[in-house]
């Protein structure tokens, strides 16, 4: 038997997907979100000659016949009216690239090929001072301007905007003070003069060491000295994470009631002093990307495109495509190019509109309720649900909801919010999970704190109101709720 290799031909036939580049660039423009939207568009603006801001008002802009709707009139719909179903992201056929670019120009007047500032766009808003907000100041700088009011020297001024440079976003410094005296080459007691002028400053308990020297100048800043609150602060912080409040009791000589006093006042210290401030200079303000309004008894939404500049293309390439026989061939492949490259990406913000809208308004079927009652109203909801009633695919309701905001009456909220998980009630209907963990909630902060509800317990209360799931579940929606267990929870 020969079983020598051998070189030799094979055809082989198999199937696969590929992203094209026109599918990649729906995908990418659907999952941005307002300020990233602005962003592309603006890096559109620079990088593609064909395409300039269109500063003409909707108003005044000269209406042409049409058979096309407009793009405002797309989204500008009743709640009787059906929202048509939107298709799914797809590259054109390739028949699509035979296109008569003379034509192409002649209809790109249409609003079709033009990015709109929808409701909240137009020459007639005004600016006022309560559309913008005053920057916040990080940590260091806020402490670097009371370090210059302090009194200390220069030598003494330099050495604190080193320790500030050395105090992390919660607060802390993380070196000991021989580590700085060894950096800087100076006497110990020199470190401890600035490091005690830092601690003097706002916020309380910043350029501690450790948490408990944090809360202890907390304490002393509210006025508290060689009381039970510095006590436990001072030696049984660990007897507090657990909850030993008798062995607390017993080691100071404090009463128990002046024990749980003392514990009261300690939860009211911020244990990271410092994580209240930005992490730069400049404060992260979340941009919702739709507005929900409640219209005549029912819910609306219409996108945020107040900061999306609209976009046309520019007159001189209009002529230049207009005039192909007098212009030289590679220059006509150029602008052709590039009105490919535009109209594509004019096409799939259109795209993007449509699919946001067409999701959330499948989310506002579900969900009026919570936004008319409250969270104990929010009902399971799931990306097949949607998808289902949208008419699109799983993965562009994920796309389209990832990382965007509505303003809702019920405050600004992340569009993931509106999904949910379901648990099984006695009728056989289902709650959603966000309702189950309100319930818990609520069921902690009204116990008796002398014999609070184990998980168990909390299990019964629930059952008791038609709602059925197991103790590991209540379990880990109490983890995530922060909600301590019930022996920690004990005051005696």
């Amino acid at each position: 038997m020969d079983n020598s290799m051998r070189l030799g031909l094979q055809q082989k036939q198999t199937l696969q997907l590929k992203m094209t580049p026109e599918m990649q660039l729906a995908i990418k423009i659907l999952q941005l979100n307002t300020i990233e939207l602005k962003n592309q568009v603006d890096e559109m603006l620079e990088t593609n000659p064909v395409v300039e801001l269109d500063e003409v008002s909707p108003d005044d802009s000269p209406k042409e016949p049409t058979t096309e709707v407009p793009l405002e009139e797309k989204f500008v719909t009743t709640a009787a009216e059906a929202v048509p179903p939107s298709k799914e992201f797809r590259e054109e056929g390739r028949d699509d690239f035979g296109i008569d670019w003379a034509k192409y120009i002649q209809d790109s007047e249409n609003t079709e090929f033009k990015v709109s500032r929808g409701r909240y766009g137009g020459e007639e808003d005004e600016a006022t001072f309560e559309n913008f907000v005053s920057a916040k100041t990080n940590l260091r700088e806020h402490l670097t301007r009371q370090l210059h009011e302090a009194t200390l020297n220069l030598t003494e001024r330099k050495i604190g905007e080193f320790l500030v440079g050395l105090i992390d976003r919660n607060g802390y410094l993380r070196y000991t003070r021989e580590q700085i005296s060894e950096m800087l080459k100076i006497e110990t007691g020199v470190v401890d003069k600035v490091v005690k002028a830092i601690q003097a400053m706002d916020p309380a308990g910043v350029g501690a060491f450790d948490l408990r020297e944090c809360l202890l100048l907390q304490a002393r800043d509210e006025g508290y000295e060689d009381d039970a609150v510095t006590a436990i602060i001072d030696k049984h912080l660990d007897d507090l994470a657990a909850n030993r409040l008798a062995v607390i009791a017993k080691a100071t000589g404090y009463d128990l009631d002046d024990i749980n006093a003392a514990v009261e006042v300690i939860k009211e210290f911020n244990p990271k002093p410092g994580a209240s401030f930005p992490v730069t200079g400049d404060q992260i303000y979340v941009t919702p990307d739709v507005f929900i309004e409640k219209v005549d008894g029912e819910y609306v939404a219409y996108l945020n495109e107040r900061d999306v500049p609209r976009l046309r293309i520019n007159n001189l390439y209009r002529d230049t495509i207009k005039n192909k026989d007098r212009t030289d061939k590679a220059t006509y492949e150029f602008i052709r190019g590039k009105l490919e490259a535009a109209r594509s990406f004019m096409r799939y913000i259109d795209k993007r509109k449509e699919t946001i809208l067409n999701v959330t308004r499948a989310i506002l079927q579900v969900q009026h309720e919570f936004l008319d009652h409250g969270i104990l109203h929010l009902k399971p909801l799931t990306l097949q649900d949607v998808a289902a009633m949208a008419g699109v695919h799983e993965s562009t309701v994920s796309r389209a909801t990832s990382g965007k905001y509505a303003q809702t009456p019920r405050g600004l909220l992340e569009l993931k919010f509106f999904f949910s998980g379901a648990a099984r009630t006695q009728s056989g209907e289902d709650v959603s999970t966000q309702a189950v963990k309100k319930r818990i909630d609520d069921l902690v902060k009204q116990e008796d704190p002398r014999k609070p509800l184990s998980d168990s317990d909390i299990v019964d209360r629930l059952k008791a109101e038609g709602i059925f799931i197991a103790r590991r579940t209540v379990a880990k929606y109490r983890g995530e709720l922060n909600i301590l267990s019930s022996s920690a929870r004990r005051r005696t």
